[in-house]
């Protein structure tokens, strides 16, 4: 009877899986790249909540539930504008703990057994749940990493439990379950430069420590599986460790991904990385299961280490190298290049630079008019050319590439992406200067984004309208400041033109024009809203609170009519460089 049940279950599963398979089919062509990925994290989250429904009373329902709470609390995080809510997930801990399985002993090597008290039990069993959220979130930091080491570390550890000599139903049927989202969403866990995001960190965390818990009762002690896991994790754990010891006794910190950041100063990429780590932590779980384990598990071990590694890389191989040749990475038009990458990898680009002490590099993010400038300004056109990172900003030209045959897979708007790199320097301790506006806006939107992002360092603000014989002052006090990141809002080209010629005078890392962002987030604008965004309306937003704009637009259709001509291939430009 209870084996009729299970297949019911799995049964349930597969039916929830195919139904997951067509959302993602039917809203791909409807949605943009961000809302087709929030939809596949609802979408998860929606899954498991139904798997959860139904399966027997239980640990398994207990254990799905947490994960789905703590999912939701993932996503009052993305929202929370900066707010820490992590302490939120030893609650869902400790209601695990109250109403499902929890860490009842302890088996030492010998044989011998520790029997934990009642209270003892629930304060571990909370650490435990609460601490594997937080922990993938910080593993999530990489684009890629937390995706990659949950799909492996799963693979793990479902092997261990369902070829376990031990009737551990309830534990195998979550593996399975699990094992059938990610090949599911697949492309939503192994994509290198993507972010799980809080919620599916949460789920999977709390999903994860819950069935390191479950062999409890069934004979497979919290020893046993709690060693896989802390030995497949050992190199993010140390890392870790290292970082808080370092912030806490150093002047100069090491910071977390110690060794990620060593590889890519070698010259790795991101993507070989990402596989290098992730072969070094399946070299620790295969030492764990040598010591720990019999001789059968640390064969399931090797097996399925090497088995999901394999798929990992060919997939990898396949989807990327296919795609990303040259000429696709970084479309042409008109003399200059345009990076076609994500949000999350530019961010890790950011981060590169900076780590890793490089020589000032200039972020441009240019809309349709300023590709149309390109034709003709050859200073703005070398400027950009010779740029680090150049993000595609308007919908203009983003059109434009996919008629010309090079689709961009995610548009960066410059105010976005400004806020995102706030955000990541208020992770890492990077300090920011800004410059531009009229009097009293810089200072106002320091101060926003100061609230905003805790921790964020403002290391000085000036507004746009000085002198040019101040500008050597200007730059003295950049320097001074310790700034790594400069945002210069003087607007197209003004701005990469000042950035060319004074970056390397303020010692700052990264350079980066950002137009109107400062007048947005202190509020002088508004930003069009999402309707306006999605049907590429933006710049007519735009315009209706700034009039004087309208000259511009009167060269869109000059733009649009060069388009046609490049495509068609009978557009005589030819670039003098």
């Amino acid at each position: 009877m209870h084996y009729d049940a299970y297949l019911t279950n799995i049964g349930m599963v597969l039916i929830v899986a195919g139904l997951c398979v067509f959302i993602q089919k039917f809203f791909k062509k409807y949605l943009e790249s961000d809302q087709y990925y929030y939809l596949k994290d609802i979408t998860l989250v929606a899954a498991w909540a139904l798997c959860g429904i139904w399966a027997p009373d239980g640990p398994l329902k207990v254990t799905i539930a947490a994960g789905v709470v703590a999912a939701c609390v993932g996503f009052c995080q993305k929202v929370s504008k900066g707010r820490n809510l992590r302490f939120l997930y030893f609650l869902v801990g400790l209601g695990f703990s109250l109403f499902g399985p929890r860490i009842a002993f302890v088996e030492f090597s010998q044989g011998e057994y520790y029997y934990l008290s009642y209270f003892i039990s629930i304060v571990i069993s909370t650490l435990w749940v609460g601490i594997f959220p937080m922990f993938f979130q910080e593993l999530d930091e990489v684009p890629g990493m937390g995706g990659l080491l949950l799909t492996v570390s799963w693979t793990l550890i479902s092997a261990v439990i369902l070829f376990s000599s031990y009737n551990l139903h309830d534990a195998s049927q979550i593996c399975i379950t699990g094992m059938i989202f990610l090949f599911v969403f697949w492309n939503r866990h192994i994509h290198p430069y993507r972010r799980l995001t809080e919620p599916l960190t949460a789920l999977w965390g709390t999903l994860f420590a819950g069935i390191s818990i479950f062999g409890v009762s069934k004979g497979i002690t919290f020893y046993n599986l709690a060693f896989l896991p802390l030995g497949f994790f050992a190199l993010p754990i140390l890392e870790t460790l290292l970082s808080v010891v370092s912030a806490s006794v150093s002047i100069n910190p090491t910071g977390n991904f110690i060794f990620y950041r060593k590889l890519i100063k070698s010259n790795k990429d991101h993507v070989s990385s990402l596989c290098i780590i992730s072969r070094i932590c399946c070299t620790t779980a295969i030492v764990v299961a040598l010591i720990q384990f019999e001789l059968y598990i640390l064969f399931l071990v090797i097996i399925s280490s090497a088995t999901i590694l394999a798929t990992t890389c060919i997939y990898l191989k396949l989807k990327y190298n296919a795609t990303i040749k040259e000429y696709n990475r970084r479309p042409h038009i008109w003399g200059i290049n345009v990076d076609n990458i994500s949000l999350n990898y530019a961010i890790t680009q950011v981060q590169h630079w900076i780590t890793s002490n490089s020589i000032p590099q200039i972020i441009v993010t240019p809309d349709a008019l300023a590709a149309l400038r390109s034709r003709k300004d050859k200073r703005y056109r070398n400027i950009v050319k010779k740029a680090g990172l150049v993000l595609p900003d308007g919908a203009g030209l983003i059109a434009a590439l996919k008629l010309l045959g090079s689709p961009i897979q995610e548009r960066i708007p410059g105010c976005e992406f400004t806020e995102h790199l706030c955000q990541r320097a208020a992770y890492e301790g990077w300090s920011i200067w800004l410059l531009g506006g009229e009097p009293g806006i810089a200072e106002k939107t320091g101060q926003i984004l100061s609230d905003k992002y805790p921790g964020l360092i403002i290391a000085g603000t000036h507004n746009g309208f000085f002198k040019k014989e101040d500008t050597s002052e200007i730059c003295k006090k950049i320097a001074n400041s310790g700034a790594k990141i400069l945002f210069v809002g003087f607007g197209v080209p003004k701005q990469e033109y000042w950035l060319d010629s004074w970056l390397l005078d303020t010692k700052a890392t990264v350079g980066m024009g950002i137009g109107g962002t400062m007048d947005i987030i202190a509020g002088k604008l508004t930003r069009a809203p999402k309707l306006w965004q999605k049907i590429g309306m933006e710049w007519l937003y735009r315009i209706i609170q700034e009039p004087w704009r309208w000259k511009r637009v009167l060269k869109l259709p000059i733009f649009v009519f060069y388009v046609f001509l490049t495509a068609f291939h009978i557009d005589r430009y030819k670039d003098e460089d």
